[in-house]
C-alpha cells in the first residue's frame, strides 16, 4: 500500500515537471567549434572585443522569458586563455553587476573543454536577480554563456535548457 501511494505522488510530481520547452532555436558562431540551443526568438548583434569581431546572441524579451546571452570568440592561444579563465570569471561577474560572485573551474569535461561558472545576485528594481554565467575554453574557442532572471523564478527550465545543451559544433 506504501510503495502504491509512494507511485502516486511520484507520478504525479513528474507530470507536474513536465518540460516548458516549446521552441528551440539552433544557434552556431562562424570560428568557433561550439553550437547552443535558445528556448527563445534571438536577435544577433555584432561586438568587437580584444581586437577579435564577433557575434553576440540574444534572447528577444517576451515578458516571460529569462535574459540568455551567448558569445563565441576564435583563441589563437587557448593555453594562454586557460591561465587566465579565473581573473576573466571575476571580470565577467563584476561587469554583470555581481558582488562576490560564486565561481567554479571544472577541468574534467574532456568533450567540450574547461568548463568555468560564475553566479550571483544582483537587485535591480526591487527585486532579487540571479546571473550564471558560464564560459567554455575548448580547443580553438571560447563560448560564454550569461543567463539571469528573477531569483524566485530561478533556475528556470529555459534558463536549464540554454545551459545545458551546448554541444560541439556538427
Amino acid at each position: 500500500m506504501i510503495v502504491f501511494i509512494i507511485f502516486i505522488v511520484l507520478s504525479s510530481a513528474i507530470a507536474e515537471n513536465t518540460s516548458t520547452i516549446s521552441y528551440s532555436e539552433l544557434i552556431t558562431f562562424e570560428s568557433c567549434e561550439y553550437q547552443v540551443n535558445f528556448p527563445t526568438k534571438t536577435k544577433k548583434k555584432s561586438v568587437f572585443a580584444n581586437g577579435i569581431n564577433s557575434i553576440m546572441v540574444q534572447s528577444i524579451y517576451d515578458g516571460k522569458s529569462p535574459f540568455m546571452r551567448a558569445e563565441c570568440f576564435p583563441l589563437a592561444q587557448p593555453k594562454e586563455t586557460l591561465s587566465q579563465l579565473r581573473n576573466m570569471l571575476e571580470n565577467q561577474a563584476r561587469i554583470s553587476g555581481i558582488d562576490n560572485p560564486e565561481i567554479t573551474i571544472d577541468k574534467s569535461n574532456s568533450k567540450l573543454g574547461v568548463i568555468g561558472t560564475y553566479s550571483g545576485i544582483k537587485k535591480a528594481g526591487g527585486f532579487d536577480f540571479k546571473y550564471y554565467g558560464k564560459v567554455i575554453v575548448g580547443k580553438s574557442s571560447l563560448l560564454s554563456l550569461l543567463a539571469g532572471e528573477e531569483l524566485k523564478k530561478f533556475p528556470s527550465d529555459k534558463t536549464v535548457y540554454f545551459l545545458n545543451t551546448v554541444d560541439l559544433k556538427r
